[in-house]
């Protein structure tokens, strides 16, 4: 009897070792599927939450350190899509609206919007206690509302191009310093704006500490928000250069999200005529730029205008439309400057009545563009929107929206050395 079971208790037996064996199997399998699944996943990238709107007044924002976030309260954010990403093409373009939101204006966001990243309107200013000051066109919930549904990130201007200047007070002042920090961050999330431009100009070098300390303060205080920074900076070739003497651009590189450098006025309308961005000084600028701030940070600014000067006076600012209405009611002539003893300048200029103007065309765009490109710089900043040559458009297209600069540097940011 016993001889009989033992036959059986070691078929049972290995029929339990072989069940055993295959159900590790199976869970083998089953994890290996899903580290394979997880590893072809894309990596999930952290987004800002952003503010959840009141039905009551904002409180007054304090700029402090990041309160402590309990992970449980955090809501889960649904996955950001592809064609929210910035650049839209290979660069960033970036474009200030000096105007109202409306005629050429509109004409032009609405039909370049697919490849516009930012619009800067001109909205703000502020006093020496350091408030908000807003033009009639401040708060244009639609312009802000058409522009996010085209993907356009709304970055407003605050600037001094005031008749006095209530800045150097301001800034002087470390507790109005950090009340303009508030009411710039209150303003920002009340309306909805992806960030803040500052163009805060003309300012004497003896504010560069003062002026440093304000932008780091309150890039903390955006950035706590998930906001952007950007900066208008006057162009210069040395640290101290031209009028941007007061504008440490090595620590605003570190702490602002683009530095827009106005890389145009090279003659202005107080000087006398000449070109208003040569292409040899623009990338002298641009050179020097590079030795201080990352470049993925670095805009180029590029005139969509032009100088007409009288003779012997003050210039007048024109729009290429007004310019181009000269040209041809008047059959005037029109010059092209190649280069001269400095280098490549391509720009245009006319004369008449003793006037003379000058003006940057699409093929001085197209070699500002190419020089963007051979340097690997983040993009354009235009100024301004509307108005403008419409072939200045076919070129920025042609340029900028097969260039795989942008991609490529995002990607080496993840490859290994190669």
């Amino acid at each position: 009897m016993i001889r009989r079971l033992f036959p059986t208790v070691r078929k049972t037996t290995l029929g339990l070792i072989y069940l055993t064996s295959l159900v590790v199997w199976v869970a083998l399998i089953v994890d290996t599927t899903g580290l394979i699944q997880q590893a072809l996943q894309p990596p999930l990238i952290p987004t800002a939450v952003p503010p959840q709107p009141t039905a009551t007044p904002r409180a007054p924002q304090v700029v402090g350190p990041r309160p402590v976030v309990v992970q449980a309260d955090v809501p889960e954010e649904p996955e950001q899509p592809l064609s929210s990403f910035h650049p839209k093409t290979g660069r960033y373009i970036s474009a200030w609206l000096p105007d109202s939101f409306s005629g050429v204006n509109r004409q032009s966001f609405e039909a370049n919007a697919d490849i516009l990243d930012e619009i800067s309107p001109f909205w703000y200013t502020t006093n020496a206690r350091g408030d908000i000051l807003r033009d009639g066109g401040a708060r244009d919930q639609t312009l802000v509302e058409l522009a996010h549904s085209k993907n356009v990130l709304v970055i407003p201007t605050i600037h001094n191009v005031l008749a006095t200047d209530p800045v150097p007070a301001l800034l002087r002042n470390p507790e109005r310093r950090a009340q303009h920090i508030r009411n710039i961050v209150d303003e920002v999330l009340d309306n909805n704006y992806d960030g803040i431009d500052i163009d805060y100009e003309m300012l004497s070098s003896s504010l560069r500490d003062d002026y440093t300390a304000f932008m780091v303060d309150l890039s903390e205080a955006l950035h706590q928000h998930g906001k952007l920074l950007t900066v208008a900076v006057h162009a210069k070739t040395s640290d101290y250069g031209g009028l941007g003497g007061f504008q440490d651009w090595k620590v605003l590189g570190q702490v602002v999200d683009r530095l827009r450098i106005m890389t145009y006025d090279f003659h202005w309308r107080g000087g006398g005529p000449g070109p208003v961005a040569p292409i040899y000084w623009v990338q002298q600028v641009a050179e020097y730029a590079k030795t201080v701030v990352d470049p993925a940070k670095v805009v180029i600014g590029v005139p969509f205008y032009g100088y007409n000067w009288p003779p012997g006076g003050t210039a007048v600012a024109q729009t290429w439309d007004a310019i181009d209405e000269l040209i041809r009611t008047r059959r005037l002539t029109v010059n092209l400057a190649e280069r001269d003893a400095n280098g490549p300048i391509q720009e245009n200029w006319i004369t008449y009545n003793g006037r003379i103007a000058w003006f940057a065309t699409s093929r001085s765009l197209d070699a500002k563009l190419a020089l963007v490109q051979e340097m690997d710089l983040a993009g354009i900043a235009i100024w301004r929107l509307g108005g403008e040559d419409p072939d200045n458009w076919r070129v920025i297209r042609a340029r900028l929206l097969e260039d795989p600069f942008e991609s490529q540097r995002m990607l080496n940011q993840v490859l290994p050395e190669h």
